[in-house]
């Protein structure tokens, strides 16, 4: 409880300048957290040119897996391997960060979830808001379904959430507490390239290890990291502005909900739930997966018996 209430506790002892590790307790913008976010902030060069430079980044990333990996397959197969491949590259970079924060800014990240800001850990979330940009357009380009549909409303809530902290320079440790869950995704990806590339068949071993590290994750990173943030948000949601409130309360709830469906589906695909458990959504996502692989002219038998391992997958943070 002391640690929840740790912020109220910080605004008694206002702080300006930098801390030992060279970090800003309450930053330039002190009291932001009692305001709308600062949407002007969008127009500064510091902002908008910094997640269009991570933009480009992305798409010059993708490009070069598009045209470099995964040549030995084709259609969209060929499509889901290569944006898997650069979904995993971000998971890697925001979820071994966040985690990082988390060891190494530990009283920060218990202490001063509000306040705390540098000049590095402002990039997390930026890098983030360019990724979820990008794999919008990367998926608008080659699928259109109900699925599309799902992860564009959740990218766009996730772009929401992040750019409602980089703005006034608040909640950015929140924020980092929230791409925890990312380190889970690793594996969630990594999960789906076995499946799709047919080394889940020729490593079963290394596939049941990715599993099982991807159920205990989606635990520990999402589901643990989610009941402290509720928590948080429970405990000092009269420190913050009710914009921030909602962001923290229902937002949780939006991607809680997210994650306990994505869980269920990766339950029922490896064998632990029936598909009536979660009302056929994981059959649906193969119906859509097989329809799309068959619309490429190269699309054979041999290739839709890999198809239904894709039941699972999803690219929820």
């Amino acid at each position: 409880m002391e640690t929840m209430k740790s912020d109220a506790n910080a605004l008694m002892a206002y702080y300006s300048g930098p801390n030992e590790k060279g970090a800003i307790l309450y930053g330039p913008h002190s009291g932001a957290e009692l305001r709308m976010p600062p949407w002007s902030r969008l127009e500064q060069p510091g902002v908008i040119l910094t997640i269009t430079a991570y933009f480009l980044l992305f798409q010059m990333f993708g490009a070069l897996v598009r045209t470099h990996t995964w040549l030995n397959h084709t259609g969209f197969r060929k499509y889901r391997l290569q944006n898997l491949t650069v979904c995993i590259v971000h998971s890697v970079i925001t979820g071994c960060w966040a985690v990082s924060s988390l060891l190494l800014l530990r009283d920060e990240m218990l202490h001063h979830v509000i306040h705390y800001v540098s000049p590095i850990i402002v990039h997390l979330p930026m890098i983030s808001i360019a990724y979820f940009a990008y794999d919008i357009t990367d998926m608008l380009r080659h699928e259109i379904s109900r699925w599309t549909i799902e992860l564009f409303m959740h990218h766009a809530a996730a772009i929401f959430v992040l750019i409602s902290a980089v703005l006034p320079e608040k909640f950015l440790l929140y924020a980092h507490w929230a791409l925890i869950m990312e380190f889970n995704s690793i594996f969630l990806h990594l999960r789906s390239i076995m499946q799709l590339s047919g080394e889940a068949e020729r490593l079963p071993g290394c596939y049941r290890l990715v599993k099982s590290l991807n159920i205990a994750t989606l635990i520990t990173c999402r589901f643990c990291v989610q009941f402290w943030q509720l928590m948080w948000a429970f405990n000092n949601y009269r420190l913050m502005h009710p914009f921030y409130v909602c962001i923290a309360g229902f937002g949780s709830l939006f991607f809680l909900a997210s994650n306990t469906i994505l869980f269920s589906r990766i339950l029922t695909t490896d064998g632990w739930l029936c598909d009536c458990a979660i009302g056929g959504a994981a059959s649906g996502r193969y119906e859509v997966d097989v329809e799309n692989c068959r619309k490429d002219e190269s699309f054979s038998d041999s290739q839709e018996d890999g198809i239904v391992m894709l039941v699972g997958d999803n690219k929820d943070i």
